[in-house]
């Protein structure tokens, strides 16, 4: 388990201000005791309400969430340990970190523990329950971490955190804890008002309330058990990068993206949670997330029943809210920046957004989808996957990589090219007489003709390259060839257009004949003229 371990001394029990110790020496020398037991009551009040608080954080593998840990840690000695201590170390069943909140003010408050899980394995999740300090429900809040450049799963990943959620705060529950907390957290949604535009220093979100409504439409009507839910969406900057791998782009693509926002919003609505946009790229939004979280952990909101509350609750709150105020307003409009803190958002702002979307719908389908997650297969409602799918394609491309894959053995040289031996040899095209026929087919001349260069001298090696044995066929033809040429040659040179006897002018022998006596008539021309010494002497004898 990675166990960082915290050097400051908020780490440990708080300790009595200055301010009590001065006036406790004060009240010694003037004799005042009254005083001195009103301020060390006063101070065990504040003790009391800046005790120790949990955080939860939940997320998949390589959402961000190092990051975010990182970024709300804001001393810049604590971060560096805080990095250093998470490198290298992949393998845990379960992280744990501390958040130093102190900012070296009088009053010492204890940093905040942060326990996660790395993955949502369910194996990974029981040591998360086991892990919890015992009867801490009241201090400990949740955050579900989804990642913008993965939106494809975001709706999976909520049934599977919200269900983990709903199933632990069930079971860790004393009696009567739920509905303890839930009606704080309704409370806290029906005293909830917008901050002004230039808030006042130490003001917070409960100032200048008014009468109290009801819960609207879709609020608060999941959360059973009043868990503090916060939903950050990771790397919202890189949220357009996605339209390029789904393919819808432009202005098409805004629109989903809105969808999804009012989606989220709808979801967040039932179950009295806050949604937060963060990117590296607006710092700001990893303040506001920091400041929102110890807001909601160390304020305590109103009781419904004002009769009832008692004077240790009243100055807890007085001094928790004037520590960790939130003054700041909603913002749905800039993409990469959404806040929606718990108790501002409503139906009727969900469809501002964007017009055309159906609130009611998308928080029917989500309980369908719930029910059926947690193995209730009779509900046949529309779940919201299929909502979901029909707007956000799945980008993830292939299958995950597994660590029981085989790894693939490459094919030897041998059989490789064995193999492809045997398909050329099946193949009929291979045949090396179609290139000689090809070739003959293109020349112009006594050679053209229909049946192709068909010389002997090719047959023969043909012949040889096909096993055949044609050579008494080969040698009566030349036989027969040599015949007619000798016939011919008492008639002069022959020419490739003589005239055959009886023939009608034209070639009436076959062009690798016509060729081949063509070629003798010029051999036995030249042996009859190659003489000049012979013929020479015999003119002189013919004259005498």
């Amino acid at each position: 388990m990675n166990i960082s371990t915290a050097t400051s001394s908020g780490a440990g029990p708080s300790r009595p201000s200055p301010t009590t110790s001065t006036f406790k020496s004060t009240a010694q020398t003037d004799g005042t005791s009254g005083s001195l037991w009103t301020e060390i009551l006063g101070s065990a009040d504040r003790q009391k309400g800046l005790g120790r608080k949990n955080l939860i954080v939940l997320s998949e593998r390589h959402h961000g969430r190092t990051h975010l840990l990182s970024q709300l840690n804001v001393s810049s000695k604590k971060r560096k340990s805080f990095k250093q201590s998470r490198n290298g170390k992949k393998g845990l069943a379960l992280g744990y970190e501390v958040i130093d909140i102190s900012d070296g003010d009088e009053d010492s408050v204890p940093p905040l523990s942060v326990f996660y899980p790395p993955s949502s394995h369910p194996s990974l999740l029981k040591l998360l329950s086991k892990a919890l300090p015992p009867k801490s429900l009241s201090d400990t809040a949740a955050v579900i971490i989804l990642d913008w450049t993965r939106p494809s799963s975001m709706v999976k990943e909520l049934l599977t955190w919200i269900s983990w959620i709903d199933q632990w705060a069930t079971g860790n529950a004393e009696r009567g804890e739920s509905e303890e907390l839930k009606e704080r957290l309704q409370s806290h949604i029906q005293h909830y008002s917008e901050p002004s535009p230039t808030p006042q220093t130490g003001s917070t979100a409960y100032v200048g309330a008014g009468a109290l409504l009801p819960l609207g439409q879709g609020t608060l009507t999941l959360n059973h058990s009043g868990i503090l839910i916060t939903v950050v969406c990771t790397k919202a900057d890189l949220m357009d990068s996605v339209a390029e791998e789904i393919g819808v782009k432009g202005g098409g693509w805004e629109e989903r993206t809105d969808w999804i926002q009012q989606v989220l919003r709808t979801i967040c609505l039932a179950y009295g949670a806050s949604l937060f946009y963060t990117a590296p790229t607006q710092p700001i939004t990893y303040t506001l997330l920091r400041s929102h979280l110890l807001h909601r952990l160390f304020t305590l909101p109103p009781s419904l029943s004002p009769n009832t509350i008692t004077t240790t609750e009243s100055s807890t709150q007085h001094v928790a809210s004037t520590r960790f105020p939130f003054p700041h307003r909603a913002n749905v409009l800039d993409r990469d920046a959404v806040m929606v803190p718990s108790g501002w958002d409503s139906w009727g702002k969900i469809n501002v957004l964007r017009e055309g979307f159906d609130p009611a719908r998308t928080a029917k389908a989500f309980e369908n989808s719930l029910k059926r997650f947690n193995g209730d297969e009779d509900d046949e409602g529309e779940p919201l996957e299929d909502i979901w799918d029909s707007m956000i394609p799945d980008i993830e491309k292939g299958p995950k990589p597994s660590s029981t894959t085989q790894p693939s053995i490459p094919e030897t040289e041998q059989s490789f090219l064995t193999r492809q031996l045997d398909l050329l040899l099946k193949d009929p095209n291979r045949d090396p007489r179609q290139t000689f026929r090809h070739a003959a087919a293109t020349v112009v001349g006594p050679m053209s003709n229909s049946e192709g260069l068909n010389l002997p001298g090719v047959e023969k090696a043909l012949g040889e390259m096909e096993g055949l044995e044609k050579s008494e066929e080969l040698k009566e033809k030349f036989a027969r060839l040599s015949r007619k040429d000798s016939s011919r040659n008492t008639n002069g040179p022959l020419s490739p257009t003589t005239t055959t006897p009886g023939g009608t002018g034209t070639t009436a022998a076959m062009p690798n004949e016509a060729l081949h006596n063509f070629f003798q008539g010029l051999l036995a021309n030249r042996s009859k003229t190659g003489s000049p010494s012979t013929t020479t002497s015999a003119k002189p004898t013919e004259t005498k």
